[in-house]
C-alpha cells in the first residue's frame, strides 16, 4: 500500500495524464482517425542496416570468443548453484568422469572467462539465425503493405477508399489540411507576414515559422488547444510524423514585462496541469528587450528538432 503523499501524488499523475489524453481527442488530428499511432513502415533500408549491425557483432564476438577459448581447458563449463544471499561457482567438464570442481573467490576470474565464453557462444548462435532471418525477410518484404495496395490500385477505385493507414507524405497533407477556428487579429495589430504567405503576431514569430519552413516541418499557427475548462492557442503546433502526434511551441516573447510574465507562467502552469511538460511535447522559447531571440542557437535547436521528428534536412 502506497504511503499518504505517494498515493496523492500518483494521482495527481494520473489525473493529468487523463487530461492530457481528453486534451488530446479534443485537439482533433488525424491521429485520432487511424488504428493506434502507427509509427514508420519499416523499409529496406531498416533491415539492411539491421543486417549490417549484426554482422559487425557477429564479426566481433567470434574474434573474442576465439581468443577466450584459448585460455579455457577443453571441455570445461561453468556452474553456479545458490548458495544463502550469494552464488558459488564450479568448473564441470563436459564428455569425462571429473566432478565438478569449486571455484574459490581468489580464482572468481577464471569463472568471468567461463561465463563469458557460455554468453559469446550463445549470442553468436542467435546473431546468426537473426542475420538468416532479417535476409530472407528482405527477400521478401513489400516495404510497406499499405502503399502495396496503393500502387496496386486504380486510381479511381482507390479514391473511393478510406484508408486505414496514411504514408508520412498523404498523412502530412491532410495534417496540414485540417480546418479549424482561427484566433483574429485585434484592429490596428502590426502586420507580421512569413515568407509563404501567414500573418503572425511579432518579428520573432516569422523568424521561426520561416525556419520551421526551412527545415520543411509542418506546422499549424495558433491551432486550438482544449485544457480543462480552458481554450489556448499554442504559437505555432507542429507534426511528430515520427509517432503521429502533435508538439506544442510557445514563445514568450516580452518578458521583461511583468503582467506579460505572469500571464507565461500561468499558461505554463495549465500545460502542466493538463499533463503537457517541457522535453515531452512541448517546446518554450523566451527573450526580453535585452535578451532578443539568438538566431544562430535558434536554427541549431529546430535541425535537432526536425531530425527527433522524423524530418529530413536537405
Amino acid at each position: 500500500m502506497l504511503p499518504g503523499r505517494l498515493k496523492i501524488g500518483a494521482l495527481k499523475a494520473e489525473k493529468a495524464a487523463q487530461r492530457r489524453k481528453k486534451a488530446e481527442n479534443a485537439a482533433g488530428g488525424i491521429e485520432n482517425r487511424q488504428i493506434g499511432r502507427s509509427k514508420t513502415m519499416i523499409g529496406i533500408e531498416g533491415i539492411e542496416n539491421a543486417i549490417i549491425l549484426y554482422q559487425n557483432y557477429y564479426e566481433k564476438v567470434s574474434k573474442d570468443l576465439k581468443e577466450l577459448k584459448n585460455k579455457v581447458p577443453d571441455g570445461a563449463k561453468l556452474y553456479a548453484a545458490k548458495h544463502g544471499e550469494t552464488f558459488q561457482y564450479y568448473v564441470r567438464w563436459n564428455g569425462t568422469n571429473r566432478g565438478r570442481e569449486y571455484i574459490c573467490k581468489e580464482k572468481i576470474e577464471e569463472a568471468k572467462i567461463l561465463a563469458q565464453v557460455e554468453y559469446f557462444e550463445k549470442l553468436t548462435v542467435k546473431l546468426q539465425n537473426d542475420i538468416k532471418c532479417l535476409e530472407k525477410l528482405k527477400e521478401t518484404w513489400s516495404g510497406n503493405p499499405f502503399n502495396w495496395v496503393e500502387d496496386n490500385m486504380s486510381r479511381a477505385k482507390y479514391a473511393l477508399v478510406n484508408p486505414i493507414y496514411y504514408n508520412d507524405s498523404r498523412y502530412t497533407q491532410k495534417w496540414k489540411d485540417q480546418i479549424y477556428e482561427k484566433k483574429q487579429f485585434k484592429e490596428n495589430s502590426p502586420d507580421f507576414f512569413t515568407r509563404r504567405g501567414l500573418r503572425v503576431r511579432s518579428k520573432s514569430e516569422v523568424i521561426i515559422a520561416d525556419m520551421l519552413d526551412e527545415m520543411q516541418i509542418p506546422f499549424i499557427y495558433e491551432k486550438p488547444l482544449k485544457l480543462g475548462i480552458w481554450t489556448i492557442h499554442p504559437d505555432f503546433t507542429l507534426l511528430d510524423i515520427n509517432n503521429r502526434c502533435e508538439v506544442y511551441w510557445e514563445h514568450f516573447g516580452m518578458m521583461d514585462d511583468a503582467d506579460y510574465r505572469n500571464n507565461a507562467f500561468l499558461k505554463i502552469r495549465k500545460y502542466e496541469e493538463n499533463g503537457f511538460y517541457q522535453h515531452d511535447r512541448l517546446i518554450w522559447t523566451f527573450e526580453t528587450g535585452k535578451q532578443p531571440l539568438n538566431t544562430k542557437v535558434l536554427r541549431k535547436m529546430i535541425m535537432q528538432l526536425a531530425k527527433k521528428l522524423g524530418y529530413k534536412i536537405l
